[in-house]
């Protein structure tokens, strides 16, 4: 906003161009409005907004896990910042040339402590028991490494369960849910976090199967 004493152009009202000139208390004061834009709207950038958007609702949906999963280097960023920092380019496929989520390249969680090696998942009349090897040989593992499992229903629900890593060569751990039948599983993902919070290691999609 500017004030004009102008004795070349005398009172001005109303607008012109991009300024809306009024008068009040015998000043003329002159606001400038943002030029019209028009919105650009390639395959690229309808591309990359869709993606956007996907990401938002997944955070949405998952956001009580992501904020477990990205503790290294999140000085300043936020667990949607991590999220789409992680998934951007990498998290997508294509169907009828449209960007879709694609669960098993989507990460939860990202770090620098070694992936879980997964076995096998079942559903049960308990819920999903996912076994994992829990072998401590790894540099950076530790017994009171906190194991995370998450699993997202078809129906919304997400399912969350956190235990020590232990000292058992074969750990398993139990999402609860009694009666959940594999094909109402949407994702299953497994990963680590230190004890004090600090670390994580990458996620690792699971393919949940039905008890045979």
């Amino acid at each position: 906003m500017s004030i004009a004493e102008s004795p070349l152009l005398g009172p001005m009202r109303k607008s012109m161009g991009n300024f809306t000139v009024y008068s009040l208390n015998g000043m003329t004061i002159v606001r400038s409005k943002a030029f019209s834009h028009k919105d650009a709207k390639t395959e690229k950038q309808l591309n990359m907004r869709a993606r956007m958007s996907l990401l938002a609702k997944t955070y949405r949906t998952l956001s009580s896990i992501l904020c477990l999963g990205f503790p290294e280097n999140s000085v300043g960023k936020s667990p949607q910042n991590m999220l789409v920092s992680a998934n951007f380019s990498t998290a997508f496929e294509l169907v009828d040339e449209k960007p879709v989520i694609s669960y098993p390249k989507l990460l939860v969680a990202k770090g620098s402590l070694p992936e879980v090696k997964v076995l096998e998942a079942i559903t049960n009349i308990d819920g999903i028991t996912v076994q994992y090897d829990a072998d401590l040989s790894p540099h950076y593992v530790d017994a009171t490494d906190e194991l995370i499992a998450c699993a997202l229903l078809k129906s919304g629900e997400l399912l969350i369960a956190r235990q020590y890593r232990g000292y058992d060569p074969i750990g398993t751990i139990l999402l609860k849910y009694p009666a959940l039948q594999a094909d109402n599983v949407a994702c299953c993902y497994v990963f680590t976090r230190s004890g004090d919070g600090k670390k994580a290691s990458n996620s690792v999609f699971v393919e949940v199967k039905g008890k045979l």
